[in-house]
């Protein structure tokens, strides 16, 4: 059974039990893992995913239903499972099928070019990468990742009210996390890239990357305990917005999850910093031009020059603040329920590179790694202690690499206290959104050490 014949059965059956509105929501995928140890390819990983969920206005209150089949059993079952569901909530929240925006931009996130790479071209790139680690230095002894992927997918939402969206996406990846050895002590580094455009899977550049930043940390100590400026590389910078992000959910700021209720228009942050939530940036599997909900996505800026300009919305927590919604209705899978999440989280590129923020630092501690976010972050308070290690900068020169430290602080005191960002833009590696920042300079943190 084709997808739309599945969708005019279920409409036709959702009718005739007496749903007053009802949608559908279609959602398939692709993705490909390949990696590379001692030659061969030792993962190969294939997965092919499809759901469907069904909702559905009944009596008055909203039901939901799931399947992975399309026939006409899950046809009768979704809609029967619909009822039900309906028939026993208790929930008091308005649940809203959307009618549609007024306009959506056209944006395209598929290339066709990358579709028709085979994936024995994939093979030989993740085999390719493998080699160029072990060229680029005699003291690579071993790869924790040396992989090739990629992902596809496809959404759907229809509805009763006329409402018929689709949108298709696809991306490549390759990471390297390679471990070094220096009269026996160990260093690791990870460079990664994701795009959707094959030309710029560069895997010479992206081993080359990861070798030296594990060399980099040849004999690394410890600091002095103490309060110093920091500058958070990019990627690391990009870890810890991605870590906070939830700060800017309206839906946590409604359940006390967030420090951020009733500061819209208020000053949280340096003049320095602009974050945007951004849902056309080429190559993410995020980039969409409508939600989960149906809502047209937008670039907006959630903060602008350290001004809170706009909380993140779905429809049901924008009308609870009678606003509209910010088209950041947010599904995990087919069969979650409708968060609030970001598309790709950014922090606005200042004008100084890399080596100017480092000069301009003067003295103090580059942070280029955290460790344990999961348990050393509360993404409520925005309080943080978290392993760490990088370099330390005298007179705005590094001076030598910086291990077993720990940095800690508040990330809303973060925001406040940023003085430099730069130029160097890179991107978290994804969870259910993606985060990109370059490096910025930080006023003063504690870190411990010696």
């Amino acid at each position: 059974m084709t997808f739309n014949e599945f969708k005019d059965r279920l409409f036709k059956e959702a009718e005739k039990a007496g749903f007053s509105e009802y949608e559908i929501y279609f959602e398939s995928g692709e993705s490909l893992d390949i990696n590379a140890y001692k030659k061969e390819i030792d993962r190969y990983g294939l997965n092919k995913t499809m759901g469907i969920s069904f909702r559905g206005l009944y009596n008055g209150k909203m039901g939901y239903a799931y399947t992975e089949i399309m026939d006409d059993e899950a046809v009768l079952l979704l809609v029967e499972q619909a009822k039900s569901n309906a028939e026993i909530i208790e929930k008091e929240d308005k649940e809203i099928i959307f009618s549609g925006s007024k306009s959506y931009k056209k944006f395209n996130g598929y290339n066709e070019e990358l579709s028709k790479l085979k994936a024995e071209e994939k093979i030989k790139l993740a085999l390719k990468l493998e080699e160029e680690i072990y060229k680029s230095s005699d003291r690579v002894i071993n790869t924790g990742e040396c992989s090739v992927g990629s992902q596809e997918g496809e959404r759907r939402i229809i509805n009763s009210k006329g409402l018929n969206l689709y949108n298709k996406s696809n991306v490549i990846f390759a990471v390297a996390d390679v471990v070094t050895e220096q009269e026996g002590k160990v260093s690791t580094g990870l460079e990664f890239n994701i795009t959707n455009n094959i030309k710029e899977i560069n895997v010479n550049k992206i081993a080359k990357n990861s070798v030296e930043d594990a060399l980099a940390y040849f004999r690394a100590e410890s600091v002095k305990s103490g309060k110093y400026r920091v500058i958070f590389r990019n990627s690391a910078s990009a870890i810890m917005l991605q870590t906070f992000a939830g700060i800017f959910s309206a839906e946590n700021v409604q359940k006390g999850l967030s420090l951020l209720k009733d500061k819209g228009g208020e000053v949280i942050a340096s003049e320095a910093l602009t974050i945007i939530d951004d849902p056309f940036v080429i190559g993410s599997m995020f980039s969409t031009p409508f939600d989960a909900e149906g809502v047209a996505t937008m670039r907006k800026k959630v903060v602008d020059k350290g001004q809170l300009k706009t909380l993140l919305h779905n429809l049901k927590t924008a009308a609870k603040d009678g606003v509209e919604s910010t088209g950041n209705g947010s599904k995990v899978s087919f069969s979650a329920t409708v968060e609030v999440a970001p598309t790709n989280l950014c922090i606005k590129p200042g004008a100084k590179s890399y080596e100017e923020l480092v000069s301009a630092l003067e003295n103090g501690v580059i942070i280029t790694e955290i460790e344990g976010t999961h348990a050393g972050a509360n993404a409520v308070s925005g309080d943080f202690s978290l392993a760490a290690k990088g370099f330390l900068v005298e007179n705005g020169k590094v001076v030598r690499p910086v291990e077993q430290i720990t940095v800690a602080g508040n990330y809303y005191e973060v925001m406040k206290n940023i003085e430099e960002v730069g130029t160097d833009v890179k991107i978290s590696f994804p969870s259910t959104f993606i985060c990109y920042s370059p490096s910025i300079i930080v006023k003063e943190l504690s870190i411990a050490g010696e």
